[in-house]
């Protein structure tokens, strides 16, 4: 076969990327701005793909180079195609901390078709392919020339560049292959930090017993899993999805306008779990640093991680964790076995983290009786299922959450002559359930649809508890339509619990201005 030339080779491969991986881009791209700057826009871009091959693609490297970006092209935007997402560090980070169940979940046949056609097939083609190389200086003046088209486009037009750049700075997100690798890059980072020594928080945090009995604590925190407030009918949903809390609703204060720190369990879990709100939050800090767990446990409370999701993305990795399964395997009601075994006579704080309403695969997690809305999607792939299945399907989940609630508060209620019990449910973010044709969750906070953040965030405090602990109820009922976040949990626990520390702000404890 006659060789090909290297430049006409490289024109062909930056065309083929733009056009064939980056048609989302384009449509958010001629969205937002006029067709000049779209032009100018693919035209800058266009150059710096070529600046970027001539520095990538040398005589032992360009086909293993361009295998690789074709396979991870392919799968990008297999997953922004599919659940019309964007990648951004913390979506990859979500990705790199899924399990193997989770990974199953989101293959099937589309994502195959995905890497043949986008994939195998142009690997194939290009392997076939005998290529000139260009000396040194014909590369560098290559590279020259290219940088002198983007100077001509940019220079004369520097104010609607930076206006540009400033304004829409979010399309990076949209943009094969420049976003997964600014992913990668950036969760690299975080990942490292993990290594790095233990930074402790709360030393001087004790215990200050303030109930009015010689009852201990017994707290239970339930982590929910991309459950959105959207659809429980305790924030307004017209399907009664929450109906067995209906029983215990006098002691169940619901907290309307709640939000999420994040829209992925890799930044929402450890995010509910810090000191800090969302907006000085870093998952880059929390990697290695002690959190309200380990202040709870230094103050003498016993706690206890039961675990039915895919990890606790180290929050719990100093405390005593139980992991009740692995792969997905069991319902969420395992999360209450043996519970009244787990007791101690002392302070207890017991976290379950559930599987909840993970997607794709809703059907999964809830056992068959609970399929009460039909019909439901039954398959991974969103492709094969009415948008209508779908949401059934998530309901389904949505209503075995709240029977595991109801189940939970159920057996503390026979606990109350023993201890002050109390419960807090909070879901790590919410998910988008075909709304403008996005599916699951992981975009971009500053994107996010409210689907995404708008969580569901309630207390059950018995009555009993609200006397030992001298709450006025009132006050707490008049508070639950003002806005919330996960940034409360940290030192509503703490308050609730009786902990004294210099982290603690009580403008943040739900419960604080509701005492006597």
């Amino acid at each position: 076969m006659k060789k090909v030339n290297y430049f006409i080779f490289t024109l062909l491969y930056a065309a083929l990327t733009l056009l064939a991986y980056n048609i989302i881009f384009f449509q958010k791209l001629s969205a937002v701005t006029s067709v000049p700057m779209s032009i100018g826009v693919s035209v800058c871009l266009f150059a710096l793909l070529l600046i970027a091959e001539n520095l990538l693609f040398w005589r032992h490297t360009t086909k293993l180079v361009i295998y690789f970006f074709l396979f991870a092209n392919a799968i990008a935007l297999y997953f922004m195609n599919t659940y019309h997402i964007s990648i951004d560090k913390i979506m990859l980070l979500n990705v790199l901390e899924t399990d193997l169940e989770e990974v199953a979940d989101l293959l099937n046949i589309r994502f195959i078709s995905y890497l043949i056609i986008g994939g195998m097939l142009p690997a194939l083609l290009v392997h076939k392919l005998p290529l000139t190389y260009p000396s040194m200086k014909q590369r560098l003046l290559f590279i020259l020339g290219c940088l002198g088209i983007i100077l001509v486009l940019i220079l004369p037009n520097t104010k609607e560049t930076a206006s540009f750049l400033r304004e829409h700075k979010r399309l990076k997100y949209d943009l094969i292959p420049a976003n997964y690798i600014g992913a990668v890059i950036s969760a690299h980072r975080i990942l490292n930090l993990r290594s790095a020594p233990l930074q402790k928080i709360g030393e001087d945090a004790h215990l200050v017993p303030y109930w009015q009995n010689n009852k201990n604590n017994l707290f239970v925190i339930i982590i929910g899993e991309t459950a959105r407030a959207a659809n429980f009918s305790l924030y307004g949903y017209e399907r009664q999805t929450d109906k067995e809390l209906l029983p215990y609703s006098q002691d169940l204060y619901v907290y309307q306008k709640a939000t999420s720190c994040g829209t992925a369990t890799a930044v929402s879990l450890p995010c509910i779990f810090a000191p800090e709100g969302r907006s000085d939050f870093s998952v880059r800090k929390a990697n290695n640093r002690e959190n309200l767990l380990d202040i709870l446990q230094k103050s003498g409370y016993d706690v206890l991680w039961r675990e039915n999701n895919s990890g606790c993305k180290g929050i719990c990795k100093r405390i005593k964790t139980e992991v009740l399964s692995k792969n997905y395997e069991n319902p969420d009601e395992i999360l209450l076995q043996n519970f009244t075994t787990l007791l101690k006579p002392q302070n207890q704080v017991i976290v379950l983290h559930q599987q909840g309403s993970h997607g794709p695969a809703y059907f999964r997690r809830y056992p068959k009786e609970f399929g009460l809305y039909q019909p439901y999607c039954t398959k991974k792939d969103f492709g094969k299922c009415s948008q209508a299945e779908i949401i059934n399907a998530y309901d389904n989940s949505i209503a075995y959450t709240a029977h595991i609630i109801a189940q939970t508060i159920k057996q503390l209620e026979t606990l109350t002559d023993k201890y002050n019990v109390a419960l807090l449910y909070v879901s790590d973010h919410g998910e988008s359930l075909g709304e403008n044709g996005i599916y699951l969750h992981s975009a971009p906070y500053a994107l996010a649809p409210a689907e995404q953040t708008h969580i569901p965030f309630m207390l059950w405090i018995p009555q009993t508890t609200i006397e030992a602990l001298k709450i006025n109820r009132e006050h707490l009922k008049n508070s639950l339509n003002l806005p919330v976040s996960h940034d409360n949990v940290f030192h509503t626990v703490l308050g609730l619990a009786g902990i004294q520390t210099s982290l603690y702000t009580p403008e943040y404890d739900l419960l604080s201005s509701s005492q006597n």
